[in-house]
C-alpha cells in the first residue's frame, strides 16, 4: 500500500513536470502579435503628438503675428488713415493700409483666406526661428469704420502652405480689436 502511494505521488510529480515545460509556439506567436499591436499603436500616438506640437507652434506664431499687426494698426487714431510699414526678420518691408477696407469675412467673422487677397490688406510675414528655420505666414486684415472715431480691425494669420496634412495643417488665427480716437 505504501508502495502504491509512492507510485501515485511519483506519477503526479511527473505530470506536474510535464505541464511546466514552457510556452508552446502558438502561445509565443500570439504574445508577439499582441506586443506588436501595442508597439505600433504607441508609434502612431507619438507621431500624432509630434504633429499636434507642430500645429500648436504654428498657431502660437500666427497669434503673435496677428496680434503684432493688430497693435500696429491700432497705434493710429481711428480718424486717421495713414499707411504704416511692417518689417519681418528677413528685412522685407510691407506697407499696411489703415483705412476702412480689406477682404471678405467668413460667417465666423474671420478674414476669408480662400478669397483673393486685397492689395494693401495682405502680406507674407516671414518668422525666423532657430537653426535658420523660416516659416512664412499669410496675414490679412479687414478694417470697418462704424463711426469717425472708431474702427474695428480683424487680423487673420495662417502659415502659408499649411495644407490639409495632419503634420502641417493648422487653422487660421484671428485677432479682433476696436480702435478709438486716442489722444
Amino acid at each position: 500500500m505504501e508502495r502504491y502511494i509512492m507510485e501515485l505521488k511519483h506519477l503526479k510529480y511527473k505530470k506536474t513536470l510535464r505541464n511546466e515545460r514552457g510556452m508552446s509556439l502558438i502561445e509565443l506567436m500570439i504574445a508577439m502579435v499582441v506586443l506588436l499591436v501595442g508597439i505600433v499603436g504607441s508609434m502612431a500616438l507619438i507621431a500624432y503628438a509630434i504633429g499636434g506640437n507642430g500645429r500648436s507652434r504654428q498657431q502660437s506664431n500666427a497669434t503673435v503675428i496677428a496680434q503684432m499687426v493688430s497693435e500696429k494698426i491700432s497705434s493710429q487714431k481711428a480718424s486717421l488713415s495713414n499707411s504704416l510699414s511692417i518689417t519681418d526678420c528677413t528685412a522685407t518691408s510691407t506697407t499696411v493700409q489703415t483705412a476702412a477696407g480689406g477682404g471678405a469675412l467668413t460667417s465666423a467673422g474671420d478674414v476669408d483666406m480662400t478669397q483673393a487677397a486685397v492689395a494693401g490688406y495682405q502680406m507674407y510675414y516671414t518668422d525666423c526661428g532657430t537653426s535658420n528655420r523660416q516659416m512664412i505666414y499669410d496675414v490679412r486684415w479687414t478694417i470697418t469704420q462704424p463711426s469717425t472715431y472708431t474702427k474695428m480691425v480683424i487680423v487673420t494669420a495662417k502659415m502659408k502652405g499649411a495644407g490639409t496634412d495632419v503634420k502641417t495643417f493648422s487653422l487660421p488665427v484671428s485677432v479682433r480689436s476696436l480702435v478709438g480716437q486716442g489722444t
